[in-house]
């Protein structure tokens, strides 16, 4: 038997003989790293206690998995040698890497983290400055992938911050709660936006060959544990509201969608409604109903389309719909017909307490399908007569290049800056 053979069988082995008596479920072994504020540590080292919001995360996911965590701070190196020899089940939360890839299966994010690079004068070229990281993080495997030489490696956030305010390095790459964690509020930093950094949980070889039902069930439970986590910040909502607006503008501009509402092919009851969605439901997403052949083959649906190829990068889907929450026109075909039980429609047509908002923002989720992160943002098409909601325009928007659109200042601990065009590294102005 080779090597490989035998490290899997030893995993598997250990795995076997871990498992727990009956009527109690079974125990998940986990390495992370210590990393404020999302895995905080507690406590001795013989009795240690983690916690912090991707612990939060991770716990809540595995136990709707029908696990339960043991989770432990290892360092980084070894966490890695003990997952690559199946003698761990799983290691988070780690930014994607082809090592890892080969060795290991990765879950959906558990995490979403916003990188910056922080400095105490508008920074300098990257590629020309002294870069500061803290050595082994996710940050510091991103820089070396992408090129960027470092300067300096500390072992903590606080290290690599009192070397910048001693000026031994121009730039600190760190993520934006990290940085917040820190309370260092006496000198004020110039911050530059890097980019979003999913993180993930990768589980043992070993593990997923004899468990290939968990992974499915633990990213069914992500959307719901990790929702805390994937909320947008006042700022970036207020950033994505600017953007949606612009938006909403430019569409009714360019498309007559109070026409478009009652152009195509409707449904008149609700009841009409559920039966064309069942129908519709049958055969999409692989292939399209015939009313949604007819919708697709709209005027109005062609120029969605068309607006949304003019912003390749930015708008994932346009739809139309109306005040019955049903689909009139769509850039692309989507899963469902009836979109009246979901907040994008009922917040403007129908919310709960009676007061309609004039622009919706959805949490951020992740879709597995493009692994990107996307956000949904809808407007109330006015009905001029009734002064009430004719219908509905929704789009979805990828997160990361929506907030890098507009170049809109910020400030981040007093100072100004800017964001351009991500993974690119972004300058101030």
């Amino acid at each position: 038997m080779g090597k490989e053979g035998r490290s899997l069988l030893v995993g598997a082995v250990g795995l076997i003989c871990s498992g727990t008596s009956f009527g109690s479920p079974p125990t998940l072994k986990l390495y992370t790293f210590s990393a404020p504020p999302y895995q905080v540590t507690h406590g001795t080292p013989e009795d240690q206690q983690i916690s912090g919001k991707t612990t939060l995360t991770i716990t809540c996911a595995v136990e709707k998995a029908g696990w339960r965590p043991s989770i432990q701070v290892t360092p980084q190196r070894r966490a890695v040698h003990s997952l690559a020899r199946n003698l761990v089940d799983g290691y988070f939360a780690v930014d994607p890497s082809s090592s890892l890839d080969a060795i290991a299966k990765r879950s959906d994010p558990v995490s979403l983290e916003k990188w910056y690079f922080f400095s105490l004068t508008p920074p300098p070229s990257p590629r020309q400055a002294r870069i500061g990281v803290v050595a082994g993080s996710n940050e510091h495997n991103w820089l070396k992938a992408n090129g960027y030489t470092v300067f300096l490696e500390v072992s903590s956030a606080s290290q690599l911050l009192a070397l910048l305010e001693r000026g031994r390095i121009d730039l600190a790459l760190l993520d934006e709660r990290v940085m917040a964690s820190q309370e260092r509020q006496n000198r004020r930093l110039h911050a530059t936006f890097v980019r979003y950094a999913p993180l993930h949980l990768y589980l043992a070889e070993a593990f997923t060959h004899l468990h290939p039902e968990f992974l499915p069930g633990f990213n069914r439970a992500l959307p719901v544990c990790a929702e805390d986590s994937l909320t947008l910040s006042a700022e970036e909502q207020q950033r994505i509201r600017a953007l949606a607006t612009e938006l909403v503008e430019e569409l009714n501009a360019a498309i007559n969608l109070q026409q478009a509402l009652t152009a195509g092919p409707g449904a008149a009851t609700p009841a009409e409604v559920l039966k064309l969605d069942r129908q519709w439901q049958a055969t999409a997403p692989v292939s399209a109903s015939e009313l949604a052949e007819d919708i697709l083959e709209l005027p109005a649906s062609d120029a969605l389309n068309g607006w949304q190829q003019s912003h390749p990068s930015l708008v994932t889907e346009v739809l139309l719909i109306d005040q019955l929450g049903a689909i009139r026109a769509m850039s692309q075909l989507t899963s469902d017909y009836w979109q009246g039980d979901e907040p994008k429609f009922t917040q403007l047509v129908n919310p709960a307490d009676g007061i309609p908002t004039d622009l919706y923002i959805s949490p951020i989720r992740y879709d597995a399908s493009t692994r990107r992160f996307q956000i949904t943002v809808s407007a109330p098409i006015p009905d001029r007569e009734h002064g009430s909601a004719a219908g509905v325009i929704a789009f979805g928007l990828n997160i990361e290049p929506a907030l890098q659109t507009g170049n809109t200042p910020e400030i981040m601990g007093g100072q100004p800056h800017t964001l351009e065009q991500a993974p690119r590294i972004l300058r101030n102005r």
